[in-house]
């Protein structure tokens, strides 16, 4: 059984969306962020940085959604999130969703919550979007003739990227009115069988 700590709209639906998609027996404990339990003494018991995701798994905590999704893509599952391991299709996988949680990820940090990086608090916003206007212009290309962010199949990254592409709305300009492709993208993973009805619940 896993326990999976969940803040409903953050990155951790990604998390969420992996554990639907493969099926594994979970169960979900809401962090209300909003009240700040995420800093409270007993959330910093399992995550000391205040931040979800975290899962525990057999009494051991794992966090970090990039740790977690790839744990979750190696478990026996009847969907698999990920190429088979040692080929370059996985490498590529890896490759992109590196690219959101270490690249796109921090400069959201940055326009959600500018304080906490210094005292021009319009200066660090707008340099943060100019930030990721590059990298999603980056992502557009990609998706100009694939399907998903790493090819024809959806992969981790993918679950990933739908929480960034709504994150726009922090944004004075948005991703999806500025990138065609990136747009229907978007459309097409929440059209998705199992994951659609989930992200839109949350974001819509």
């Amino acid at each position: 059984m896993i326990t999976f700590y969940h803040a409903p709209g953050s990155c951790s639906l990604a998390v969420k969306a992996a554990l639907k998609l493969t099926q594994l027996e979970h169960e979900v404990k809401i962090v209300d962020v909003n009240a700040g339990e995420h800093f409270s003494d007993e959330f910093k018991k399992i995550n000391p940085m205040s931040k979800v995701p975290a899962v525990i798994i057999n009494g051991e905590i794992l966090t970090e959604g990039s740790a977690i999704l790839h744990y979750l893509s190696e478990q026996d599952s009847p969907v698999k999130l990920m190429p088979e391991t040692g080929t370059l299709a996985k490498a590529q996988a890896l490759k992109w969703m590196s690219f959101l949680y270490s690249n796109v990820h921090p400069h959201f940090a940055r326009a959600f919550v500018p304080s906490r990086y210094g005292a021009d608090i319009n200066d660090i916003k707008f340099h943060a979007e100019t930030s990721l206007h590059e990298l999603f212009a980056i992502i557009d290309s990609q998706l100009e003739n694939n399907e998903f962010i790493a090819g024809d199949k959806l992969t981790l990254g993918d679950l990933y990227l739908l929480v960034a592409i709504h994150w726009q709305g922090i944004l004075a300009n948005g991703l999806t009115e500025k990138f065609s492709h990136l747009a229907s993208y978007q459309t097409r993973l929440l059209a998705h069988d199992v994951i659609g009805d989930m992200y839109r619940t949350e974001f819509l």
